[in-house]
């Protein structure tokens, strides 16, 4: 019985370890995921482009403010190419999830995960444009 024990045990240890970084991931996805859904619907209603892109920007990073994981903050990247009334707007989130804790049972130090959303941009909705702003 303890001979079993002896060799049961470090597998269900690694399958435990592989459980919290698969846990990890999944909750930080979640949160890129919530974090371009917010900076989208933020830029999907500003008044031009330039700030379309400074408020997704400052949403994502809002919304990723209390997070250990990311590192070395959001990558934010907004596509204003459809910037018209009735147009659309696309933020996508890029973030490295730090496995470093987790790297001696075979996973890579970091991965890099990515957050997308669109919206529609409002027909009825005058979008004139801040003065010197460029689509």
């Amino acid at each position: 019985m303890s001979l079993e024990m002896v060799l049961v045990t470090p597998i269900f240890v690694v399958f435990l370890l592989f459980l919290t970084a698969v846990g990890r991931m999944v909750d930080a996805q979640s949160q890129m995921d919530g974090a371009a859904r917010d900076a989208v619907r933020a830029a999907s209603i500003a008044r031009s482009a330039a700030s379309a892109r400074s408020l997704a920007a400052e949403t994502a990073a809002s919304g990723l403010r209390d997070t250990s994981w990311c590192a070395g903050g959001p990558s934010v990247q907004t596509d204003v190419s459809d910037w018209r009334p009735g147009g659309r707007v696309g933020v996508t989130i890029t973030c490295d999830v730090d496995l470093g804790d987790l790297s001696f049972i075979g996973l890579p130090g970091t991965k890099r995960l990515r957050g997308e959303a669109i919206a529609p941009i409002d027909t009825f909705t005058f979008r004139g444009t801040d003065p010197g702003d460029e689509p």
